[in-house]
């Protein structure tokens, strides 16, 4: 009974941080985006450092039209690296900041209805530092959990895309020994 209890709370909070985050679903969505772009770029480097070593290798057999073209596309990749992984920040901060401006105001509204009795039983200094600090922590929590998350889900995934391109037969063998690895891990860590 207390175990649901819990998940119900649990549940309800999910509800209503996706509520929140519901009128800046365009700011995150677009921030998804840039962040499948960052991942993706800074993913396909080391493949061109792949084709630019083949290019070199070999005692006079340097191609310097083709290694010119591989360096302009890293510059290229490198670029479009940066330029989203700082768009991405801007609009996840923005959402940030704009869904903990909701969530100040709807406290302190909140605060302004409470009755009297209990804002007489708690010194007020109390529940506006209460306040401040739970919504900083989500704030921070919001911002990190977001980029953190999804970015490492994405490098995962890509990752996975990029090593089955290469060679699907290692892919496969990783996919298989990974659970393995952690299995073991776990049994370890816990001795």
């Amino acid at each position: 009974m207390k175990n649901n209890k819990i998940k119900q709370a649990k549940r309800t909070t999910l509800v209503r941080v996706f509520g929140l985050m519901r009128p800046y679903a365009g700011f995150l969505a677009l921030s998804l985006l840039l962040a499948a772009a960052v991942v993706i770029s800074t993913l396909y480097i080391p493949v061109l450092t792949g084709d630019a070593v083949d290019d070199i290798i070999g005692k006079g057999r340097v191609d310097f039209t083709a290694l010119g073209k591989i360096l302009m596309r890293m510059c290229a990749v490198i670029g479009i690296t940066v330029v989203s992984q700082w768009c991405m920040t801007v609009l996840t901060n923005h959402a940030a900041y704009k869904i903990v401006k909701d969530m100040r105001t709807s406290a302190f509204d909140k605060l302004q209805k409470l009755p009297l009795g209990y804002i007489d039983s708690h010194s007020h200094g109390d529940i506006v530092s209460r306040i401040i600090t739970d919504v900083d922590q989500f704030s921070e929590g919001l911002l990190m959990g977001f980029a953190q998350l999804f970015t490492g889900v994405l490098t995962i995934l890509i990752t996975l895309v990029f090593m089955f391109r290469l060679n699907p037969l290692i892919t496969l063998i990783v996919i298989g020994v990974t659970p393995l690895s952690m299995f073991v891990s776990a049994f370890i860590a816990k001795k």
